[in-house]
């Protein structure tokens, strides 16, 4: 044991009494929020005149608001789950990985995705699928190159979880209707922390394969647990911004702009169990570019409380095609909601996904172990980086997170 914990007793007090602070300055803020969302809930005057100021006096390097999909949904909109579909085909895929380690004997990383057929309504057996990969330099030549950076792995993931689910879309899209695919992750994807060309490779990807799951006949939504985002709270901003001569509208889409202030503090206050929010188009860059690839993926959303008691709330993303379609939306509203109430929290397809998927670190140990005997068959050896030998014999095989 390493860490003195006695030394951080008052540091911690102070932080405590700074978060107590922090939380009650931010239940002021939701509630200015709150009633700007009931004023103007209906001022579409009001709403379009905030997202023409905000476009014209904004950064466009930080603005990301959220504009009303359309005017038969008040701002503060809370809309109850009608009973689901008799019948529907849902669904879900989810990906994990071994990330590459240049410390280990073997150079390679490793993606699994996982998913689930679930026939509600049916009274059929669930069907799960998972299809490991594993990747690895083919030549002395190819390692300069080997995409083995955290970025570009976690990248490749994203793309085979939405190619999988595309892929198994296609070929369910006989089975009963409604069909609904579910990604564990944001639609509008926009990944951050590799090279230019491969991110702009990865999401024209993306965009593809919505529309193959469009052209399937299905329906799709992404599904965001605890979401951080503003889009809703920058829009109220806007419209507040208006009749504030001193308002900075350069801030906006920042989060100092929101003050800190979330759109689930928003509309936790607002949903209750299983209710949804107004539908909302997400203006971004971003969607801009999914919107040129194909008008029919511009991405939107609703807020959801899934929860059976609770204000939980999540995040919906929708592409146009099924935010233009009343029925549309109210078939993934009504069958996310069904799929919540066999966890109680949760959609049961996706926590089923991602157990198909994840690769725990028993795997990656019997992983290595199934590499070593094959390597040691075709006479090569097994030897690791002193680094890592050296600090695997320090910690005696703990880990960082073992001992608590």
């Amino acid at each position: 044991m390493t860490l003195e914990f006695e030394k951080l007793t008052a540091d911690l007090e102070i932080m405590a009494q700074t978060t107590a602070r922090r939380l009650s300055q931010r239940r002021e803020r939701v509630t200015e929020a709150l009633e700007t969302l009931h004023t103007y809930r209906t001022n579409w005057t009001a709403v379009t005149n905030a997202l023409s100021t905000a476009k014209e006096l904004s950064d466009p390097k930080f603005y990301r608001s959220a504009r009303p999909f359309a005017e038969n949904e008040p701002l503060d909109s809370h809309i109850p789950a009608p009973p689901p579909p008799p019948q529907a085909t849902l669904i879900a895929a989810d990906g994990s990985q071994i990330m590459p380690d240049r410390h280990a004997a073997h150079l390679y990383y490793l993606i699994n995705v996982g998913g689930i057929i679930y026939h509600h309504g049916s009274g059929r057996t669930p069907e799960t699928f998972s299809q490991p990969d594993i990747f690895y330099p083919e030549s002395d030549e190819a390692i300069d190159d080997f995409n083995d950076t955290p970025g570009a792995v976690s990248i490749e993931r994203d793309i085979q979880e939405i190619e999988t689910l595309a892929q198994q879309t296609v070929a369910n899209r006989h089975n009963a209707a409604p069909l609904l695919a579910i990604l564990d992750q944001r639609l509008l994807y926009w990944p951050i922390g590799s090279a230019g060309v491969a991110e702009n490779t990865a999401v024209t990807e993306w965009g593809s394969h919505m529309t193959g799951i469009h052209q399937a006949g299905a329906l799709l939504c992404g599904y965001i647990d605890r979401p951080g985002t503003s889009a809703v709270t920058t829009l109220l901003r806007s419209i507040v911004g208006l009749s504030d001569a001193h308002f900075n509208w350069r801030e906006l889409g920042q989060r100092k702009a929101t003050q800190g202030v979330t759109d689930a503090d928003v509309f936790s206050q607002i949903l209750g169990p299983g209710e949804r929010s107004a539908v909302f188009a997400n203006i971004s860059d971003p969607n801009n570019v999914f919107m040129a690839q194909d008008a029919a993926n511009e991405v939107c959303f609703f807020y959801l409380n899934p929860g059976a008691t609770g204000q939980g709330i999540a995040r919906v993303d929708i592409p146009r095609w099924v935010a233009e379609d009343e029925a549309s939306v109210t078939a993934v509203h009504s069958l996310l909601i069904d799929q919540c109430r066999i966890m109680g929290n949760y959609p049961y397809v996706i926590a089923r996904a991602d157990e198909m998927a994840v690769v725990g670190r028993q795997d990656a140990s019997e992983l290595n172990f199934m590499i070593d005997v094959i390597m040691e068959r075709h006479g090569i050896s097994n030897d690791i980086t002193s680094k890592q030998g050296s600090k695997e014999l320090a910690r005696g095989g703990r880990t960082r997170h073992e001992g608590f």
